[in-house]
């Protein structure tokens, strides 16, 4: 199973979000914006062409 760099942020972005359910009010916000900057990650990873699957042939 290969898993590409865009993937692995949008993982990184769920996590964090779950995280801060659950963490003290003062830091939420800190746990939220960690997960935006995630998000905006894979978008730009998309945008840019760098989704190629990790560990896979470069074609």
């Amino acid at each position: 199973m290969n898993i590409g760099l865009r993937s692995l942020l949008l993982l990184a972005a769920v996590v964090l979000f779950v995280i801060a359910i659950f963490v003290d009010i003062s830091n939420e916000m800190d746990w939220i914006a960690a997960g935006l900057a995630c998000s905006a990650g894979a978008v730009l990873v998309r945008e840019m062409g760098w989704d190629h699957m990790l560990g896979g042939k470069a074609s």
